[in-house]
């Protein structure tokens, strides 16, 4: 985590780079907590059980947004599919170039079906809900085989805790996550394995026919229901490709200046990175032509860490999980018989996080449909609770349930993003750090007296440095965002001088966040249009030298996008103001949509429409043999690609194939490569 954060001074966006690292080094604070403030196995035992009832909450409106919001936006989609993009922010309007992105997008929202709950993406919520999922199982185990007193019955505990399992698994099921369910599957292998010295023979294979009836049931009443289907299955080598796709393009980024290891290898990507935050600006520059899309991580765990910090992360990632999985799943667990008093306030602090979302992010729960959502986190967070305490004031917690839940988030991770996600990764480091808290010799909470004031001393003045270093990355942004939250307020009531005044105090405040001059650059063009959008009002002017200086250092000179939507922005504005202009004036601004683009289409070299825009925006300044070149790489790729949004619009092709001769034809020989 030190190793990442380090890496953020890599960063081409150091913005972004720079609150990453803070995030990382959020989570290693996270973790040593979880190992050094936990007193006894009792209150580890509160915290894993917290962990795992978190997850069946969201689990549980995982299972609601699936059945009921979901199927809700499927039909408002269908009923006005226009507004329903505008919401979305997607292409919109009759514009043919949008065609494939609004089919992609219209495959996605009506074609899917797996919930997400409160992530961002289905395999997250997969990453998440697996762990937990692992550690009910084992608990399970362990209730069996803990001996009953005389008069009393196992059954009430574990039947309780069978629904919060049930919801667990079944929202699982509902995302589809097949690098999830095959971590599922290891770690019931691992359990398996290790119940073969506390239950008989017998009753373990009939666990297992059990757990294939249920998971059978589960697959069946998917895909009687639609939830599932059978693509899931027959598409797995389709998804693996995918990955594969992801993985060769992030070795190359990888190793951009360290081809081969049979001679010395230059400092860049292989040792150090490219910083956190920063994968996808670089994985564009990679990508085959054939990918899928434009992806924000590898899709692995350990090439993530490797992209991101260098080889010594690597090293690093596989070193703790080396060893702490192994210390956790492979010594002796006898000292797990002694079962410590489960205390329930760190239990009920555990819920607090809910509230915290709440109050630390001022949410008005009545905008948005968020209070049927966090109605359904509570009800379901304490019923849930309700129902695991009996089982864990009765079993002890196995620290080896704790790594088998470990060793399944991280087999989910082999295959999809998520390390640096901290709801997700905290699944992986909180069951790490508990289960070695478990571990005989491993404990917490030890008491140590230090008669000298040294170590004190030092400890206070790296504590200093290390929240003086924070406050001094952070307070820039944070004055920077909210200058820009009075500027957002502000044009809500057409004040732009004020809105104006915000943005520019937002770029003073923090020069490396970009989104001050984007929303500048959108106040002028409201600003302008709302005086009429006259040719001679030169506040016009202004929009594409703020979008230059948002896509320039010290911000994010390697974000196509920014250097696509400025190219746009200059077109746009020649259409309405063109004719008005002298043809001195024309060609600069047409150069700049050239540059542009050109910038763009070098940073994302696989992008199609970029070297379509690029060949037409250079047929415009009369660069014919440019247009040529760049005209028949988009045909290239067009054809390379099997993916509809990837794929030109059908009047961009037409348009390209029948103006490339007469460009060859006046642009002379081609250009070199």
């Amino acid at each position: 985590m030190f190793l990442v954060a380090v890496s953020a001074r890599r960063a081409g966006d150091w913005r972004i780079g720079v609150n990453l690292a803070w995030e990382w080094a959020a989570m290693g604070v996270a973790y040593f907590l979880l190992r050094w403030l936990p007193r006894g196995r009792g209150e580890s035992a509160a915290l894993a059980l917290g962990m795992v009832v978190t997850a069946s909450a969201v689990g549980a409106y995982g299972i609601y947004q699936g059945v009921v919001e979901i199927p809700q936006l499927q039909e408002a989609y269908r009923r006005d599919p226009e507004a329903m993009r505008q919401q979305m922010g997607a292409p919109g309007g009759a514009d043919p170039t949008d065609d494939p992105r609004r089919a992609a997008l219209e495959n996605r929202v009506l074609q899917s079906n797996e919930p997400f709950a409160t992530f961002g993406l289905a395999n997250s919520l997969a990453g998440f809900l697996v762990g937990p999922l692992v550690l009910v199982m084992a608990m399970g185990l362990r209730g069996l085989s803990t001996p009953v007193e005389p008069g009393a019955s196992r059954w009430p505990a574990l039947l309780a805790a069978t629904a919060p399992g049930l919801v667990l698994l079944t929202c699982l099921v509902m995302t589809k996550g097949r690098s999830a369910w095959i971590g599922l599957m290891v770690a019931a292998a691992l359990l398996a394995w290790h119940a073969r010295r506390l239950l008989p023979r017998r009753a373990l294979i009939g666990l297992g026919i059990a757990g294939a009836v249920v998971v059978a049931a589960s697959a069946v009443v998917g895909l009687k229901t639609g939830r599932l289907d059978l693509q899931v299955l027959t598409q797995s080598n389709l998804s693996m490709r995918y990955r594969a796709e992801y993985w060769r393009a992030t070795w190359a980024m990888i190793t951009e200046e360290a081809p081969t290891f049979g001679r010395a290898i230059q400092a860049g990507n292989f040792w150090r990175g490219v910083g956190p935050g920063n994968f996808g600006a670089h994985y564009v520059r990679y990508k085959l032509p054939q990918a899928s899309e434009e992806v924000q991580d590898p899709h692995d765990l350990f090439l993530e860490a490797w992209a991101t910090a260098g080889f010594w992360a690597f090293l690093a990632l596989g070193g703790a999980l080396a060893t702490g999985l192994g210390l956790i799943l492979l010594r002796d667990d006898r000292d797990e018989e002694t079962r410590g008093d489960l205390p329930t306030w760190p239990v009920a602090a555990s819920g607090l996080g809910l509230a915290m979302v709440l109050v630390l992010g001022r949410m008005n729960l009545f905008l948005e449909d968020l209070l049927i959502r966090w109605l359904v986190l509570a009800v379901a967070w304490g019923l849930f609770a309700a129902l695991l305490l009996p089982l864990w004031r009765r079993a002890s917690v196995p620290a080896f349930g704790l790594g088998a839940a470990g060793a399944a988030v991280t087999v989910a991770l082999l295959a999809v993003g998520g390390l640096s996600f901290p709801a997700v990764a905290m699944m992986l480091w909180g069951f790490l750090a508990l289960g070695l808290n478990l571990r005989e010799g491993r404990g917490s909470g030890r008491l140590r007296e230090v008669e000298s004031r040294i170590p004190a001393g030092a400890l206070a003045i790296g504590w200093a440095a290390l929240v003086g270093s924070y406050f001094g990355a952070t307070l820039p942004f944070w004055r920077s965002e909210a200058a820009i939250e009075r500027a957002e307020v502000a044009l809500g009531t057409q004040q732009f001088d004020r809105a104006e005044a915000a943005y520019q105090a937002a770029e003073a405040a923090d020069p490396y966040n970009v989104r001050p001059w984007l929303g500048h650059a959108y106040l002028q063009s409201l600003a302008w249009e709302a005086r009429g959008a006259k040719p001679e009002d030169l506040r016009w002017r202004t929009i594409p030298a703020l979008l230059l200086k948002a896509a320039s250092p010290p911000r994010s000179p390697d974000a196509w996008g920014l250097h696509s939507e400025r190219a746009g922005a200059v077109r746009d504005l020649l259409k309405r103001v063109g004719g008005s202009l002298s043809p001195k004036e024309i060609i600069p601004l047409r150069a700049s949509v050239v540059e542009a683009v050109r910038t763009a289409s070098r940073l994302y070299p696989t992008n199609a429409s970029l070297h379509a825009r690029l060949a037409e925006a250079s047929a415009e300044i009369s660069m014919f043999a440019d247009a040529a070149a760049e005209a028949r790489e988009a045909l290239r790729l067009d054809a390379l690609t099997p993916h509809a949004d990837k794929k030109l619009a059908d009047a961009v092709r037409a348009r390209l194939r029948d103006e490339l001769p007469r460009w060859e034809e006046q642009g002379g020989p081609s250009p070199p490569p």
